[in-house]
């Protein structure tokens, strides 16, 4: 009798999360002023992707990164190249890009490391990543604060 009161509430907790297993999340919204985008894990794997291999001061060697360039997620929303982005992670870091940056270089919205998928542990399950090792005006430390891992939201200003 005592073990069937320990897995009543068991039983109603896994049959209250049913709903949301295998329910795609949300993990990335995109807002201007006046429209906003948001975007799952699938939505972004949907898009054309774009693969960098380069390396950076957060990583020991060069990594393979695939996902969608920057600029895909704001070209339907008429962001404009001299707009500033601004890309607030999940514990709330947040810096402040230039849009032009998206419009001049395939800056991309990593959602693969070494075609696997990040977890957050692992800086992901997005990570802004630059292809520092193609442009020489790339590998600058103010190119650093704009590499935002955990990237949850972009703000255009």
């Amino acid at each position: 009798m005592r073990l069937k009161n320990i897995l009543n509430p068991i039983f109603v907790a896994a049959l209250l999360a049913l709903p949301t297993i295998g329910a795609a999340q949300t993990i990335l919204t995109v807002a201007t002023s006046e429209q906003s985008a948001t975007y799952t894990l699938e939505d972004l794997l949907a898009l054309p992707q774009t693969t960098v291999v380069t390396k950076n001061d957060y990583v020991d060697t060069a990594a393979t990164f695939q996902g969608p360039r920057l600029r895909a997620v704001l070209e339907p929303l008429n962001v404009a190249p001299d707009a500033t982005l601004k890309m607030v992670a999940l514990n709330d870091f947040s810096s402040d890009v230039p849009a032009v940056d998206a419009f001049d270089y395939d800056v991309i919205l990593a959602v693969l490391r070494d075609g696997e998928p990040m977890s957050v542990r692992d800086k992901g399950p997005i990570w802004v990543i630059y292809p520092m090792d193609d442009h020489a005006e790339l590998q600058d430390n103010s190119i650093n604060g704009r590499l935002v891992w955990q990237l949850k939201n972009i703000s255009v200003e």
